[in-house]
C-alpha cells in the first residue's frame, strides 16, 4: 500500500515536472520575469517555504530573485567564506544541508534570520565560471530528498540557459549598438567632411553624396543619389572614358590600382569648369565593388600655379618670355624637329645704343625703350612665333616653319623697318637693332642653336651696315650679310 502511494506521488511529481518544463520552454519572457517564474515553480514542486537566486558579487552572494517566505529579503548578502552558498560556488557542485543547526558550513545567523533549517544549493555556471546559486529552503530539517536535488539541477539548467541567452542577446545588442554608433560617427564625419565624398555602384550610380559634394557641385543628396555620376560632374567629352573605367572596375576580380590620387576636370550644376583632386578607393560591399571618391576643388590652386609658372617664365618689364621660358620653348621645338617637325629659324636681336639711352635719359626712358622695342618686334612676327627677352637689351625670335635665309631675313627686314619711327614720348630717341639669324641644322642642341644666332648677331654688330644691321649664320659657318 505504501509503495503504491509512493509510486503515485512520483508519477504526479514527474507529470508536474514535465508541465513545468513545457511552460518554461514556451515562456517568452525577459530574464528577470523568467527567473521569477522558475523559483516560483521550484518552490511549488519541492513544497519548500522559499527559493532564491543569489549572484556572486565580490566576496559575497546577494539575493537577487526570491520567492515565498524570503521574498522580503532581496539584496541580503552572505559572505562566500562562511556559507553553504560559498561552498557551492567554490566547488561548483550541488550542496545539501540537512539541518542548519548542526551543519558547520552554513551561515547560522542568516539561517535563523530567514527561518531556514534545511536547504539545497545548485551552482549557476556562465562560461565555465560559477556566477550564482539557485537555492530552496525549508523551515524543517531534512525536508528534501534526492528527487528535490534533481529538480533543483533541472531548474538550474533552465536558468543557466536563460542567462546564456541573455548574455548572447546583450552581446548582440552591444555589437549592434557599437555598429550603429560607428555608422553614426562615420555618417557624421562624412557629412561634415571638408572633402566631397561620393560613392558609386557598379553601374556608376551615386549611392552616397555628402554636404561638401553638394557645396562643390550644386546638387543636393536627394537629387544626386541614384543618378549616373557622369551626368552630374563629368564633362561631356570625358563621359565615355569614365564609363569605361567604371565598367573595368565592375568586372575586375581584384583591383590593384583601386587606391590612387588624381587631378581631373569636372563640372558643377551650372556647367562651370572645375579642377578637382580625387582620392579614389574601391571596396567590396555585399559582393560588389563600390567606388568612393574623396574630392576637393583645386581650381584656384591650379590657376595660381599657372600664374606663378607664367611669372617664372616671363619677363616682368616687357611681358615676353624670359630666358628660362624661351629655352623651354626652344628645346621643345628642337625635339619636334628631330621627330620630323617643321624647320626652325632663330633671330637674335640687340637694341643698339641702349646703354647711352639709359645713361643720358635715365632708366625710366631705358625701360620705355625696351618695352617699345618688344612691342615692335611682336608686331612683325607671326602668331605662333616665340618672342623673348633674354636679359638686358638682348631679344630673340623663334620662328617655326622657316626653311630659308630669305624667309628669315624677310622677318628681320620687317623688324628693322618697324624700328625707324622715334620713341613717341622722346622724339630724339630712335631704336636700332642688330640682328643675327641662324637656321637649325641637326644634330645641334638648343644651346648651340642659340649660340649660333648670338654669334651671327655680334657679327652684324661688328660689321654694322647703317641701313641693314642684319647678319645670318649657318651651321656650316657661312655668313650672309
Amino acid at each position: 500500500m505504501v509503495a503504491a502511494v509512493q509510486r503515485i506521488e512520483r508519477l504526479d511529481r514527474l507529470e508536474r515536472i514535465i508541465q513545468t518544463q513545457s511552460l518554461l520552454v514556451q515562456a517568452d519572457l525577459a530574464l528577470n520575469p523568467f527567473m521569477q517564474l522558475v523559483i516560483d515553480k521550484l518552490r511549488e514542486l519541492t513544497q519548500s517555504h522559499g527559493a532564491s537566486i543569489d549572484f556572486v558579487e565580490g566576496e559575497h552572494t546577494a539575493v537577487r530573485r526570491a520567492s515565498g517566505a524570503i521574498a522580503g529579503h532581496l539584496g541580503l548578502r552572505v559572505a562566500l567564506d562562511a556559507s553553504l552558498s560559498g561552498v557551492c560556488v567554490r566547488t561548483g557542485a550541488v550542496q545539501v544541508c540537512e539541518d542548519s543547526e548542526s551543519d558547520p558550513r552554513v551561515d547560522r545567523a542568516a539561517c535563523r534570520l530567514l527561518g531556514v533549517r534545511s536547504m539545497i544549493c545548485a551552482p549557476l555556471r556562465q562560461g565555465g565560471v560559477v556566477t550564482g546559486v539557485l537555492k530552496v529552503f525549508s523551515d524543517r530539517p531534512r525536508a528534501f530528498d534526492e528527487g528535490d536535488v534533481q529538480m533543483l539541477q533541472l531548474m538550474a539548467s533552465a536558468i543557466v540557459a536563460a542567462l546564456a541567452k541573455k548574455a548572447a542577446l546583450d552581446a548582440r545588442n552591444e555589437a549592434e549598438a557599437r555598429l550603429r554608433s560607428s555608422e553614426e560617427r562615420m555618417r557624421a564625419l562624412l557629412e561634415h567632411a571638408h572633402d566631397a565624398v561620393i560613392s558609386i555602384d557598379e553601374q556608376g550610380r551615386v549611392s552616397q553624396w555628402n554636404r561638401a559634394a553638394e557645396r562643390l557641385f550644386g546638387w543636393s543628396p536627394i537629387e544626386a543619389i541614384g543618378q549616373p555620376v557622369a551626368d552630374l560632374v563629368v564633362p561631356p567629352q570625358m563621359r565615355g572614358e569614365i564609363a569605361s573605367v567604371i565598367a573595368r572596375y565592375a568586372n575586375a576580380e581584384r583591383l590593384e590600382d583601386a587606391h590612387q590620387r588624381v587631378t581631373l576636370p569636372a563640372i558643377d550644376r551650372a556647367g562651370r569648369q572645375l579642377s578637382v583632386e580625387v582620392s579614389l578607393t574601391a571596396t567590396r560591399v555585399a559582393g560588389r565593388w563600390e567606388l568612393t571618391a574623396f574630392a576637393h576643388d583645386v581650381s584656384e590652386k591650379r590657376q595660381l600655379e599657372a600664374r606663378l609658372r607664367a611669372m617664372a617664365l616671363s619677363d616682368g618689364l616687357t611681358g615676353l618670355a624670359n630666358r628660362r621660358g624661351f629655352m623651354e620653348a626652344l628645346e621643345k621645338a628642337v625635339s619636334r624637329h628631330a621627330r620630323g617637325g617643321p624647320p626652325l629659324a632663330l633671330l637674335f636681336l640687340d637694341l643698339d645704343g641702349f646703354k647711352q639711352i639709359n645713361d643720358e635719359l635715365g632708366h625710366h626712358v631705358g625701360d620705355l625703350a625696351l618695352q617699345t622695342f618688344a612691342r615692335r618686334i611682336e608686331s612683325c612676327v607671326r602668331k605662333g612665333d616665340t618672342v623673348a627677352r633674354l636679359g638686358g637689351d638682348e631679344f630673340t625670335v623663334l620662328a617655326e616653319g622657316i626653311a630659308s635665309l630669305e624667309q628669315a631675313r624677310a622677318i628681320a627686314d620687317k623688324i628693322i623697318e618697324a624700328m625707324k619711327p622715334p620713341l613717341e614720348t622722346h622724339k630724339a630717341v630712335r631704336l636700332r637693332a642688330s640682328i643675327g639669324i641662324s637656321l637649325y641644322k641637326p644634330p645641334s642642341d638648343a644651346s648651340r642653336f642659340l649660340r649660333e644666332a648670338d654669334h651671327a648677331m655680334y657679327h652684324a654688330k661688328q660689321h654694322h651696315d647703317a641701313v641693314e644691321g642684319v647678319s645670318a649664320f649657318m651651321s656650316d659657318a657661312q655668313f650672309l650679310d
